[in-house]
């Protein structure tokens, strides 16, 4: 008798509920947890992979951009944290509860004595996620430095700094920066239990917070010297501060890099099926917030919310329409009061 391969063998039924009940699905399949804050999955090395896009296309390395970016979406996430009451053993409880939130969210594990992390997310961004949690659980400032001893293994040289706790900065003139209402919508996915973190569909996995990107974009908004000029033959960015647009082509060129090194296959039938497509592809991540608009001769028209998944969502979009057409694109996005108009067609029918 054959052996049949059961693909839900390995799913963990509590993590699965804890990680559901934290988070709804919201409208258009979007991640939102109790506060509204919007988060997306990532799977296996696809966030080192953008790193690296990412440096290559701002051309500087941006470990200690993301590390901030990481820290500073974090620290926002975990303010609801100081309303909780955590009785007695108070400081005990307070970690017992920041260590399961990790667990949910698929990063791994901390040791908050040997200040050491077991985990499958790129080091300058869960070092940042660590420093958050560092503060909130001393209610201090502190620095560290992170050094990678094995392939999951980070430890973290930590010393405290003598500035008070300031809320981290709002995102001035990026109104897609907002957060979501949360709702009731029970959100189902099977979660697979590893050693390190978890899993879906046997691929590493893990979510993050979309403010990290938007943060990337904020902190990386003054590199005007060093990118890479031509990108700005693919994307014709409007309504979007001009302080932002040099680090937004650079996100949206990276996630779409992003998706075209990967091998899955996107097929557009002659009826333009891209509501499939982002059923398919977009809306398993979190990035749902999207509608084909219309589709005339070579060109593509999409309306993409203005909220956190924004960005990511065009960008993978981008990759999308390039692999299901075989062509390279020119991206036209303009922000208006109410969307993102995103259209696209061919560059060389542009040119």
């Amino acid at each position: 008798m054959p052996i049949v391969e059961d693909h839900n063998q390995t799913s963990d039924a509590e993590l699965s509920a804890r990680f559901n009940q934290h988070f709804s699905l919201g409208g258009s399949s979007k991640l939102v947890d109790a506060e509204g804050n919007m988060w997306y999955l990532s799977q296996d090395r696809e966030l080192a992979n953008f790193v690296a896009l990412f440096e290559a296309n701002i051309g500087l390395p941006m470990g200690r951009v993301f590390h901030n970016s990481a820290a500073d979406s974090l620290e926002l996430i975990l303010e609801s944290v100081d309303g909780k009451n955590f009785g007695f053993f108070a400081k005990r409880n307070r970690l017992k509860y920041l260590q399961s939130l990790w667990e949910v969210y698929g990063w791994g594990d901390f040791n908050i004595k040997q200040n050491s992390i077991t985990t499958e997310v790129f080091p300058a961004v869960i070092s940042g996620f660590y420093l958050s949690v560092l503060e909130q659980y001393f209610g201090k400032r502190t620095k560290i430095q992170w050094r990678q001893l094995q392939d999951n293994l980070i430890v973290c040289d930590v010393s405290d700094l003598e500035t008070s706790l300031t809320k981290p900065p709002q995102l001035p003139n990026m109104p897609w920066a907002t957060t979501e209402q949360h709702n009731d919508s029970v959100y189902a996915r099977e979660i697979e239990r590893r050693s390190i973190g978890w899993g879906i569909d046997g691929k590493i996995s893990y979510v993050l917070p979309c403010d990290l990107i938007n943060r990337i974009i904020y902190n990386a908004g003054g590199y005007t010297d060093t990118y890479n000029k031509s990108l700005g033959q693919y994307w014709r960015l409007n309504g979007i501060d001009n302080r932002y647009v040099t680090s937004t082509v650079c996100i949206l060129q990276s996630l779409k890099q992003l998706f075209m090194t990967s091998d899955i296959y996107v097929f557009i039938s002659e009826t333009n099926n891209w509501s499939k497509i982002i059923d398919s592809h977009l809306k398993p991540t979190g990035l749902g917030s999207i509608k084909h608009v219309n589709s005339s001769g070579n060109v593509d028209e999409f309306s993409v919310e203005i909220n956190q998944t924004a960005i990511l969502t065009i960008g993978k979009l981008a990759g999308l329409w390039e692999r299901a057409n075989g062509k390279q694109s020119i991206c036209s996005v303009d922000l208006t009061s109410t969307e993102f108009k995103v259209r696209f067609e061919s560059l060389l029918s542009y040119n």
